[in-house]
């Protein structure tokens, strides 16, 4: 009766040889590890992390590629599928070697943020033809996914209104992603210039380098002074400047000798560069 008393008391709380119960159960429930997906996985996940079995972690990998390749197709409209399927693979990969029990949450919960992040890092570095600056091209990410969800939702392409409201931005920044947007493909300057059949290409829109364009100074120069020039002297100028003609070409022109057109043009620029030096002295 006395060694029954004794125990009696040991077990009540307060006493001095009561032990609090272990919770090992509910600890080993909280951290066991779920992949989230059903108890195969979960078996396999369980078989890594408690033994390192790295075939259960390539298994369990190939297992979950529907959910790679399902988050993957939600930035489909930037193209470049396969390659966002190998960024949201690797963002699997790096989340399963950091993933812990002990966090509460099963294993695609956990993976789920930084897949996503792998893939958007992954079109934000390698999916432009121009690169806009890092927050305009995020931004852009954001919109277009917005875009797609909404346009889905309410049944019309969103206005920048409704994506600056929905993503909670400031409109100017939606604009700007807008703008950006332009850099993200090239077009072939050999692609057609419009959609009618006309025959143009965008390369033959483009302007070309004017050779002409060296002279305005000279020919804006000789307007302004060629007043002080005899006809003859003005004729060679122009022969020489505007249409580029070389003074054995000048000579055979005018019918005069090649020295004959030597003189006249040096008298010509010396009497323009002395009026030019009065009227910068007097300006």
């Amino acid at each position: 009766m006395l060694q029954e008393a004794r125990v009696s008391s040991a077990s009540q709380p307060g006493s001095a040889g009561y032990a609090e119960p272990r919770q090992e159960g509910r600890a080993a429930r909280v951290a066991r590890p779920r992949s989230g997906v059903g108890p195969v996985e979960d078996a396999l996940l369980r078989r890594y992390l408690d033994h390192g079995d790295l075939a259960a972690r390539e298994e369990l990998v190939m297992r979950l590629r529907p959910i790679v390749r399902r988050l993957a197709r939600r930035y489909r409209h930037s193209g470049h599928l396969e390659d966002l399927e190998q960024a949201a693979g690797l963002g699997l990969t790096k989340a399963l070697d950091r993933f812990d029990p002990a966090f509460g949450a099963d294993l695609v919960c956990y993976a789920v943020p930084t897949m996503a992040g792998e893939v958007r890092r992954w079109l934000r570095d390698h999916s432009w033809a121009v690169r806009p600056p890092r927050e305009a091209a995020e931004t852009w990410l954001e919109v277009a996914a917005a875009s797609e969800r909404l346009g889905a939702s309410l049944g019309h392409t969103p206005t920048a209104v409704e994506l600056a409201c929905d993503l909670n931005l400031p409109l100017e920044r939606v604009l700007a992603a807008f703008e950006a947007r332009r850099g993200r493909f090239a077009i072939s300057l050999d692609a057609p210039a419009r959609a009618d059949g006309d025959e143009r290409t965008v390369g033959e829109g483009l302007g070309a380098d004017d050779d002409e364009l060296r002279h305005a100074f000279e020919r804006a120069w000789l307007s302004e002074l060629g007043a002080l020039l005899d006809p003859l002297e003005r004729q060679v100028v122009e022969m020489s400047f505007t249409d580029d003609l070389s003074q054995r070409e000048i000579a055979r022109r005018l019918e005069l000798s090649q020295m004959k057109v030597c003189r006249v043009l040096r008298r010509a620029m010396e009497r323009l560069r002395e009026a030019d030096a009065g009227f910068v002295t007097a300006a």
